[in-house]
């Protein structure tokens, strides 16, 4: 790695075309135009938090994958029914039909 940081490969003479046009339209030269721009993508909130939380996913992810397999227990495996019917439910649901 070099002072500044690693070299990214090239444009495409495509995409070079596209940052030259879009340097042009706003008076700057494609250099500024892209540096201006990864300067104001570096100090956006939302790609500095996709920053910490591409760091942080494969801890949280090791961390919920143990306590996965702690918690799981093959006879439990299933999600309890939060509320049991009773047998008053499933009369009142057959004289007046299913609920919708």
């Amino acid at each position: 790695m070099d002072q500044n940081g690693p070299q990214l490969p090239p444009f495409e003479p495509e995409e070079y075309a596209r940052v030259e046009a879009a340097a042009n339209i706003v008076g700057k030269s494609p250099e500024d135009f892209v540096r201006e721009a990864a300067l104001a993508a570096a100090d956006d909130p939302f790609l500095k938090a996709l920053g910490k939380a591409r760091d942080r996913v494969p801890r949280l992810a090791e961390v919920f994958a143990t306590q996965d397999a702690r918690a799981a227990d093959p006879g439990t495996a299933a999600w309890p029914d939060p509320a049991p019917m009773g047998s008053r439910d499933l009369q009142e649901i057959q004289q007046h039909g299913h609920a919708a």
